[in-house]
């Protein structure tokens, strides 16, 4: 990819690059941990206790292992088996008996299928933003609705799109930041750029990684994202049968305005 062009090739390496090294992908967001104290309240909450739970693209488990520890009986699903292996591991340090109510199931979000229904489905840390067409949106959608109890919870959260940061120049590199590789040890230097299509709301993220010591070898990781407007993502999910019961702006209950940065949908079958 070019500094300003788009294909469908690197949105569906962009689906995938970023979660290949899911040791990295930890480090990156370890200090990431207001959303996963939202869900675990919010569950609570909804279920009125523990209950049966779906963590749907549940990636290295950062949610699943305190859901698990609040008692909820816990189904991990995810497309990628470097995080559902990350997520085992994860899941293998809590204690036997919540160890007991967990498992993990490679799938599709868009060809869910699941056995049964279930009273709460999650969907954490943007992960509707790799549904990148209305038909994928509609098959995800679909799905989760089919696998949910009548009156049954979905509730998941994507980015608010900040149109400011989107229309940045992609010849540049934001973000820069040097430190250590959790896994060898290296001095690595972190940049990004990246390079929106307006017509199809798809950006496409490249992540520099660059040894600061020996020959300097750089690696380029892509991540797409496919951004939802407010307005768009409320009809999507009541087209669905999944109408917005609440709604949010940030993981501390504030509400949904034009400065938000994420929005946090909880929806019920209807």
């Amino acid at each position: 990819m070019d500094d300003a062009s788009l294909t469908g090739a690197d949105v569906d390496a962009g689906s995938r690059e970023h979660y290949q090294d899911a040791e990295l992908y930890d480090y990156e967001y370890r200090r990431r941990r207001d959303d996963i104290r939202f869900y675990r309240q919010l569950a609570t909450e909804l279920c009125d206790g523990p209950s049966r739970v779906v963590d749907l693209c549940c990636g290295s488990g950062r949610l699943m292992t305190g859901l698990l520890r609040d008692g909820h009986q816990v189904l991990g699903v995810d497309a990628s088996m470097p995080m559902l292996v990350r997520a085992a591991a994860r899941i293998g340090k809590i204690g036997r008996a919540a160890r007991a109510r967990a498992q993990l199931c490679c799938q599709d979000a868009r060809r869910l299928g699941l056995r049964g229904q279930w009273p709460l489905v999650v969907m954490s840390f943007n992960s509707l933003e790799h549904l990148y067409t209305r038909t994928e949106v509609a098959a995800c959608l679909a799905r989760v609705r089919d696998h949910l109890e009548p009156g049954g919870y979905f509730v998941f959260d994507v980015q608010n799109p900040d149109l400011r940061w989107l229309s940045r120049d992609p010849q540049r590199r934001w973000a820069r930041t040097k430190f250590r590789h959790p896994r060898t040890g290296a001095r690595m230097e972190y940049s990004t750029s990246h390079v929106y299509d307006p017509i199809g709301q798809i950006v496409v993220i490249r992540l520099y990684y660059r040894e600061l010591e020996g020959a300097g070898r750089e690696t380029v990781v892509r991540l797409s994202q496919r951004k939802f407007f407010p307005a768009e993502l409320e009809g999507l999910v009541a087209a669905a049968g999944l109408p917005v019961e609440a709604r949010f702006g940030d993981f501390h209950g504030a509400p949904l305005d034009g400065d938000a940065a994420s929005q946090l949908l909880v929806c019920r079958r209807a």
